[in-house]
């Protein structure tokens, strides 16, 4: 926005604001009057005076930031995002473990406090396009978050525009929601989780509970280097990993209800036939689909 100034440390990483005063909207503190200055880093999240310090455990070189704009409206978002652990599914209980989402976001326009709540909402949403969109999931399940999420959201109260929406149907809600989903996945890639790095059997099994040492157990094959071996050769097939997604989403079908067991299974077989190799049957689709692959892996 031109306004801010960003100091990048090694332990640290501080957002001073320029430009007059701004209000913010903190998931730790509800609204914030006059703040001046945003600190991420591993100290305990506080508030003092005009400064807000943001807790992570993470590494805080990893923020990414990303500025959009359209006109006269002006949104920089801030994260830090790691998706190794913590994730969560609404609803679920959470998993254990120090990953987390940092989100700051900088809106150029005044606003009243109510769009400053509906511009974390959508920001929220945004975050969860993020989980989604790198499959990544809990309790065999696609997840929706970080079970450890702050949002902070800020408006200038010197600015000569007035926003009152904030929610998908805006334009300061689309530039919110591109903005978040770019620097959460930039940040997210920085911590190692990245689309990239998704498109592996062993990655895209491991987030429903089959690891490679799970499936190492189901191949069948005694010899652990000779199994790395045919995983090194085979894990990163892209006909594969679009068949063995496409069941996954299957699955996923099964799960909410879409689908019953019965008909999941047999659409699984059919393309598990197709597209892997002759099936061997297990208890449910996930784990059919989990054993089929650690014997592909195998197969000469």
């Amino acid at each position: 926005m031109g306004s801010e100034v960003f100091d990048r440390g090694i332990d640290e990483f501080t957002v001073t604001l320029g430009n007059g005063p701004h209000d913010a909207m903190s998931t730790d503190f509800g609204i914030i009057r006059n703040i001046v200055r945003i600190t991420i880093g591993k100290g305990e999240t506080s508030l003092s005076g005009d400064s807000l310090y943001l807790h992570t455990d993470g590494d805080v070189t990893k923020v990414c930031i990303s500025e959009l704009s359209y006109n006269s409206t002006f949104v920089t978002a801030i994260a830090f995002a790691d998706f190794t652990s913590g994730l969560v599914r609404v609803g679920h209980d959470p998993q254990t473990g120090n990953g987390s989402v940092v989100l700051v976001l900088l809106m150029d326009s005044d606003m009243p406090d109510s769009t400053l709540a509906r511009a974390g909402i959508t920001a929220t949403e945004a975050i969860t396009v993020c989980v989604q969109d790198l499959g990544l999931a809990y309790d065999a399940m696609p997840a929706s978050g970080s079970v450890d999420q702050t949002i902070v959201t800020l408006c200038s109260k010197g600015s000569g525009l007035y926003l009152r929406g904030a929610g998908k149907h805006t334009k300061l809600g689309e530039l919110i929601g591109r903005s978040t989903i770019e620097a959460v996945k930039a940040s997210a890639a920085g911590n190692g989780t990245s689309m990239a790095s998704r498109m592996s059997l062993i990655e895209m099994l491991g987030a429903y509970g089959y690891d490679q040492e799970k499936l190492f157990s189901m191949s069948n094959c005694l010899d652990y280097s000779k199994f790395l071996e045919r995983v090194i050769a085979k894990d990163s097939d892209p006909k594969v990993l679009a068949l063995v997604s496409a069941i996954i989403h299957v699955n996923n079908e099964v799960q909410w209800g879409l689908l019953d067991p019965d008909t999941g299974m047999e659409v699984g077989i059919g393309l598990m036939r197709v597209g892997l190799r002759e099936p061997v049957r297990s208890e449910g689709l996930l784990d059919t689909l989990a054993l089929n692959v650690a014997l592909y892996f195998m197969d000469p």
